[in-house]
């Protein structure tokens, strides 16, 4: 090969050390300057086995609202209403049909007495779904509390209304 006639390798080898340049000053804008990338992982430390559960069957008024109640209804929302209702019940990921529990008129009534049933039986000519065979009555009152901390459309049942109707509630 002639001497004049190289050219392309040292364009090749700048093109290279350019791009590794490129690379490195990238990097350490990245880990740097800008502080790393969030993954947006949300690790949690599991329980330990000292910690004291709380077991929602053993609860005897589960109709009245305490924030164990509701964070175990919350549980029960993600595993059962999320999908149709949104992560946080405002329909952000849900179904466009489904009701936006967080703001609106409640159309099959409103209170506590009134959700309970439409998660007992569901509403008629609705996608809504009963969930009696499903959710026994103190999980089903553990959602109505969640969804109840979530709404904007507060229940004015008077707590002795829904306790004596979660008497007889099944």
């Amino acid at each position: 090969m002639s001497e004049g006639k190289d050219f392309h390798n040292r364009g090749g080898l700048l093109a290279l050390l350019g791009a590794f340049v490129f690379v490195s000053l990238f990097f350490i804008y990245i880990v740097f300057v800008q502080g790393g990338v969030d993954l947006g992982e949300n690790v949690t430390v599991p329980a330990s086995k000292d910690a004291p559960q709380y077991d929602l069957a053993s609860e005897k008024t589960p109709w009245a609202s305490s924030e164990q109640i509701i964070t175990a209804g919350q549980k029960l929302f993600k595993m059962n209403c999320a999908t149709c209702h949104g992560a946080n019940g405002d329909l952000v990921g849900g179904l466009p049909t489904a009701r936006n529990l967080v703001e609106g008129q409640w159309k099959a009534g409103e209170g506590s007495i009134a959700h309970f049933k439409v998660l007992q039986n569901g509403i008629p000519g609705k996608a809504m779904v009963g969930f009696k065979a499903q959710l026994k009555p103190y999980e089903r009152w553990a959602l109505v509390n969640f969804i109840e901390s979530i709404t904007k459309n507060k229940s004015k049942d008077k707590a002795s209304d829904v306790a004596a109707f979660a008497g007889t509630a099944d």
